[in-house]
């Protein structure tokens, strides 16, 4: 997650846990109806909701981050930008190595007007993990953007897809 979701996550636990202890501190719970503390129940619960909300938030972000096109001898990411395959690498080896250096910044690359690669494939990998060895996600054609996606759960199975 990004540094502002921490500072807020942390905020609201440490606001939760400062107010539980003025409450039993100043002996609201000797004073008070049990409607308080069940008042203070529901804010946790709240609390934890905005703090799952901003972590589901955060991984589609990044699952968007992590779309891609593909050409031949290119790929475009919208965190890095159109990249070429080095000497002797594949379309699909360039993307694996753009993925596994991902930093997921705010900014989306622009795509050079002056430049129009011709893009075959869509890439959604909404898992990437250790360097590609888990890998999951689905192709799209470009050309048909109503077609069935096609589903991958590893690089092998990717590849035969970009192949077909």
């Amino acid at each position: 997650m990004r540094i502002s979701n921490w500072i807020i996550t942390a905020v609201a636990a440490v606001a939760c846990g400062i107010l539980l202890w003025a409450w039993f501190a100043l002996g609201f719970n000797h004073v008070d109806d049990p409607l308080d503390l069940i008042v203070a129940v529901v804010w946790w619960v709240a609390v934890a909701a905005v703090i799952g909300a901003i972590y589901w938030a955060e991984n589609k972000r990044r699952e968007r981050m992590r779309l891609a096109f593909v050409g031949e001898g290119v790929v475009y990411n919208p965190e890095a930008g159109v990249v070429m395959p080095d000497a002797g690498e594949t379309a699909l080896g360039a993307l694996e190595r753009t993925l596994s250096g991902q930093a997921f910044p705010d900014e989306v690359a622009d795509l050079d007007d002056r430049v129009r690669p011709s893009f075959l494939w869509v890439v959604r990998s909404h898992k990437f993990e250790r360097n590609g060895e888990v890998w999951e996600g689905e192709v799209l054609p470009v050309h048909d953007p109503d077609a069935e996606p096609r589903p991958f759960s590893s690089r092998e199975d990717l590849a035969a897809l970009l192949v077909a």
